[in-house]
């Protein structure tokens, strides 16, 4: 949720359209957290928040699980660009079912299924904000970062910075780790 509020902050500052519908109901319970972002050039040329179905056009998977899903891969189409965190991290479903297997490798060929292997780009941030950091709690940032450069977000860097100010929370750590996803 971090992640769409810095966007869509971004670009509030930019004079850009944004919005952000977040769906966290069971995020305590190891649930699914999704975030449909939508910008646009200026306010008024945003319609709805929802993303349609074969809509998306840039996905920030920082769970593996999550992105994968039957509900978020729908909003995905060939040519969907993504950045997508590999890390292998406890779901719900461990508790219900003892046996579920995470299996990020096929999660990821999934998602590579519907929008081409080429569109995909995959980092462990967790391993990385640990080593860094010594904190996962950083990962998120770092796949905001990593997203940035290739236009997956289309504010400047410049505006998201900005934003993380504004945030306020761990500033200047939270600066430094969406910059080093830049170069994951």
């Amino acid at each position: 949720m971090t992640i769409g509020s810095t966007i869509t902050m971004a670009a509030h500052l930019e004079g850009k359209g944004a919005s952000v519908l977040d769906f966290a109901a069971f995020a305590q319970r190891f649930g699914p957290v999704l975030s449909y972002i939508r910008l646009a050039g200026s306010p008024p040329d945003l319609n709805q928040v929802r993303i349609d179905q074969g809509a998306a056009d840039a996905l920030i998977g920082c769970d593996v699980v999550v992105c994968s899903s039957a509900e978020a891969s729908g909003t995905y189409r060939r040519g969907t660009r993504a950045v997508i965190n590999s890390a292998e991290m406890s779901t719900g479903d461990i508790v219900r079912l003892r046996d579920a297997a995470i299996d990020p490798d096929r999660r990821i060929k999934a998602v590579e299924d519907v929008i081409g292997a080429d569109n995909v780009a995959t980092s462990n941030a967790n391993a990385a904000a640990e080593a860094i950091f010594d904190d996962t709690v950083y990962a998120n940032m770092m796949m905001l970062g990593a997203a940035w450069p290739s236009g997956r977000i289309p504010v400047s860097l410049a505006a998201l910075m900005q934003a993380i100010v504004l945030n306020g929370a761990a500033v200047e750590k939270n600066k430094q780790t969406s910059l080093l996803g830049v170069s994951l």
